[in-house]
């Protein structure tokens, strides 16, 4: 099969989770014997890459594949000069869409940023909040529109959440729609021990990845049970790994801050950790609410590594607390919590880890996802 890949990035050395996303697919379809056409991406060994400038380069694209998936997420599509000439010259070719966000994710950073917990706001940046979040309501709403027009040439969508499936089926009209959630790297147990192995501290470790900009990290809810910890638990050593410097990043004796990791250091640091956090407000402004599916937190589980997530969206789908994770609440004091609860029952911590794990070696991993999505291609043909 001939596989078209549109997604907008340069995605090798990843540098993201959407970058993550898009590579382990494009290696996985490379890997099953398929060939893989991508449009202005040349940094993906193996795959072939397009020129997308002109109307003969887009059409020279689409006459070279078999079915054209293309990623939806919160970068407009009305601001991407290729999609539409490119779904229009597809012909009978299907057209699968991969759903990572509506438009209104945008908002996050209306609603969110700069947000400190328990810090209450003025009068004057809530305005300022709202004023931003209006202003970027008429280019929402002429997005929307585009999908939903867009929407009637799309033959399958895969929605990386349930909450996703439901804005493709109501919102944008596309009735075959599938739920596939992002996946985990296969890792062995011998490398796990490994990267284990490099752990330089016998102190209970804490560890988070993340952004330090964008608001919907958790960063907030993390910092604030940190600051807790000091405290209560000052035992605990919280290890943040973000991509750049902010003033919502944590400071004191028991944090170290770790910039720039590679995403082997990553794997380092979480197989060398006793938990994991993933934390992820809620998007109160949206009426599909939290519709994540958190990268991080499979690749926590992946490592064998003990996780705390927030119990809302995917994250409360896939964790069953007390199974193969603890779930908490967005008050310091529930995170800070469950961290102890790891920390005083070490078997606890053991246990749910390799349970978590087994729900990445059972069906949620990347080589599972790459299976799933050709399929949908395969019923497409």
């Amino acid at each position: 099969m001939k596989i078209g890949y549109m997604y907008r990035m340069h995605v090798s050395p990843p540098k993201g989770g959407n970058h993550v996303h898009a590579l382990e697919l494009v290696q996985g379809f490379l890997k099953e014997g398929h060939e893989v056409h991508l449009l202005e991406d040349p940094t993906v060994p193996g795959a072939i890459s397009f020129p997308g400038t002109t109307e003969e380069e887009l059409k020279a694209f689409v006459n070279s594949v078999d079915v054209l998936y293309i990623r939806v997420d919160a970068r407009h599509l009305g601001k991407w000069p290729a999609v539409e000439p490119c779904m229009r010259l597809a012909g009978d070719r299907p057209v699968v869409w991969e759903i990572n966000a509506p438009a209104n994710e945008s908002l996050a950073f209306s609603w969110l940023g700069g947000r400190r917990l328990n810090v209450k706001e003025s009068f004057f940046r809530k305005l300022k909040r709202r004023v931003h979040a209006l202003r970027q309501m008429p280019g929402i709403w002429k997005e929307e529109k585009l999908r939903k027009r867009l929407g009637e040439r799309v033959d399958a969508a895969i929605c990386v959440s349930t909450a996703l499936q439901g804005y493709a089926q109501k919102t944008l009209g596309i009735d075959n729609a599938i739920v596939l959630p992002n996946g985990g790297p296969l890792i062995s147990e011998e490398e796990i021990r490994q990267r284990r192995a490099k752990r330089s501290s016998e102190q209970f470790t804490v560890f988070y990845s993340g952004s330090a900009v964008y608001p919907w990290q958790g960063l907030d809810y993390f910092s604030a049970a940190i600051e807790l910890a000091r405290e209560r638990a000052p035992d605990i050593k919280f290890v943040l790994a973000v991509n750049q410097l902010s003033e919502a990043v944590p400071e004191g004796p028991n944090v170290e801050v770790r910039q720039g990791l590679n995403r082997e250091e990553i794997l380092d640091a979480i197989c060398a950790s006793d938990a994991c956090v993933a934390l992820h407000p809620e998007y109160f402004w949206s009426p599909y609410r939290f519709h994540g599916s958190p990268m991080k937190l499979f690749e926590y589980m992946a490592c064998g590594t003990a996780v705390v997530t927030s119990n809302r969206g995917q994250m409360s789908e896939l964790i069953e607390h007390g199974k193969n994770g603890l779930l908490s609440s967005d008050s310091p004091e529930d995170i800070l919590a469950q961290l102890v609860a790891f920390r005083d029952d070490p078997t606890l911590a053991r246990q749910l880890g390799i349970a978590g794990r087994q729900m990445i070696l059972n069906g949620r991993s990347w080589q599972d996802n790459v299976a799933r999505t050709l399929n949908v291609f395969t019923q497409q043909l």
